[in-house]
């Protein structure tokens, strides 16, 4: 018995002669590709992964190619065990207990309570902190009852161009001013030369060293501070008796 022929229309291979007592399959590896082959070297192609459950099987008494997933019964079990889980919900729930009867008679009646919703609760309690603390506290003072203080007044009060009127204008410095400073710094210096006897140096070397000795007598001199008046002064103790 012949195999019946693939999708691609390719006709099976000739089958070997089988042994005794054993059958084999026609596997459709590939659509170019059909091998005979043994069951049990079916069982190892299937543990190496070389075919799946999809691949094309065919053996004599078979009316046409099948895969191995439902020629072995893999796909039925997977199938069975995903349709599980549907059939468990599509049983209907049982229907709920009626509550039984009550003897309104014998009972005394059920209070009603009335829920009220959060934010109702919520701003109804605000409202009465609020007009509480309302009540409680002492009447607040107006900022008209107190007298503003003279300091307080806004600046925005005086125009600003009476303000630039009053400020005194700024004057530079003039011509008597810088020859005060000048004649200032001139008198400085000259009292620094004369305490250090460097105008006395320079009339030596000019030859008018007596000039200057008589000037310096007619103004008190020698000067406190230069090294003459020191020597004068350390000389004084000496001559006394």
């Amino acid at each position: 018995m012949r195999p019946p022929p693939l999708p691609a229309r390719r006709a099976a291979p000739p089958a070997p002669p089988p042994e005794p007592g054993e059958s084999l399959w026609h596997v459709a590896i590939a659509p170019d590709d059909v091998k005979v082959i043994t069951l049990e070297k079916l069982d190892d192609l299937f543990r190496l992964d070389i075919i799946n459950e999809s691949t094309k099987v065919w053996r004599p008494g078979m009316a046409q190619w099948q895969p191995l997933g439902i020629v072995a019964g893999i796909d039925d079990e997977d199938s069975h065990e995903a349709d599980q889980p549907t059939q468990v919900q599509k049983h209907p729930l049982a229907p709920a207990a009626a509550p039984a009867p009550r003897h309104m008679d014998s009972e005394p009646p059920t209070p009603v309570v009335t829920t009220v919703p959060p934010a109702v609760l919520l701003a109804a309690m605000s409202d009465a902190s609020q007009q509480q603390v309302a009540t409680l506290a002492p009447p607040a003072v107006t900022a008209s009852a107190w007298p503003a203080p003279a300091a307080a007044q806004p600046l925005s009060a005086v125009p600003l161009h009476e303000v630039a009127e009053e400020a005194p204008p700024a004057r530079g410095m003039g011509r008597a001013q810088r020859s005060v400073l000048a004649l200032s710094v001139v008198a400085g210096l000259l009292v620094t030369l004369y305490r250090n006897d460097v105008l006395l140096d320079a009339a030596r070397a000019a030859g008018q060293e007596s000039a200057y000795l008589r000037l310096e007598s007619a103004l008190g001199g020698p000067g406190f501070g230069t090294p003459r008046s020191l020597e004068k002064l350390g000389a004084a103790p000496a001559d006394a008796p």
